[in-house]
């Protein structure tokens, strides 16, 4: 029977990490023609709030922490593999050396979000006879830790799509502005006003388009790091329903 959490259907390593560079590289790619085409040089210049700067400037430190929370994650769903693997595999007795798990032959399990939370799990089973709620509660609180930085991408995402709309206002403002301000009209005056009213709309309408296409670019690497942390998250709980019982009854 194929097990659904088996480590050799898991994928290459690093997986999660290299489908961020994929990702990367096509919006680097179509950063590269907009330039080229001039479309962000119009999108800049028609921008009289200057919005479309900021939201630019937070899509990069979106993908930079993005970087950062995928570049842990895959290097935890690797230790957890390994992890998983070797108490598959492994019928020694287990034994916790400096808060680390140590298998049979006396190597150690790699510091990681799996090991400490086994270690964890290993030291209360061996004390406590009725565990069943402190075991969700530590499982809950392991979790909690390490999910609190995705929680924030999805903030953080909000947030700009909130500073985007903030310009479709200003932008309406600006079109606005230009009515009130007019007094008696002829043909040089409306011409003036219809300048205006363009260049408010052109705010309001760019500064949209780029919280959304930024909101658009930064929802998908967050999406793959909620995928790789529910992986991670069935791994560790396998490992402590299924794995970790066993070899705690064999000792």
């Amino acid at each position: 029977m194929l097990n659904p959490l088996d480590t050799r259907v898991a994928g290459p390593p690093h997986l999660l990490l290299l489908i961020w560079l994929c990702l990367v590289s096509l919006v680097i790619f179509g950063s590269v023609v907009s330039i080229d085409q001039g479309l962000l040089q119009a999108m800049l210049s028609a921008d009289r709030s200057q919005i479309c700067i900021v939201v630019i400037a937070m899509t990069l430190v979106g993908f930079g922490h993005t970087y950062v929370r995928t570049e842990l994650i895959s290097s935890e769903l690797v230790a957890a593999e390994r992890v998983v693997a070797r108490l598959e595999t492994d019928n020694g007795a287990l034994s916790m050396n400096s808060r680390s798990l140590q298998f049979a032959n006396g190597d150690q399990a790699p510091h990681s979000f799996i090991t400490n939370y086994l270690v964890a799990e290993y030291d209360h089973l061996r004390q406590a006879k009725d565990n069943n709620l402190a075991d969700s509660n530590l499982l809950e609180a392991f979790s909690s830790k390490i999910r609190s930085a995705n929680e924030f991408g999805w903030f953080y995402i909000d947030l700009m799509l909130k500073i985007g709309f903030l310009g479709t206002l200003v932008g309406f403002i600006l079109m606005l502005s230009s009515v009130a301000d007019t007094g008696a009209l002829d043909a040089t005056t409306m011409q003036k006003v219809l300048k205006h009213m363009s260049l408010g709309m052109s705010t309001a309408l760019y500064t949209t388009l780029a919280s959304l296409v930024g909101g658009i670019l930064l929802s998908l690497p967050y999406y793959l790091l909620d995928r790789g942390l529910e992986r991670l998250l069935q791994l560790t709980v396998y490992a402590k329903d299924v794995l970790l019982p066993a070899r705690l009854s064999s000792n």
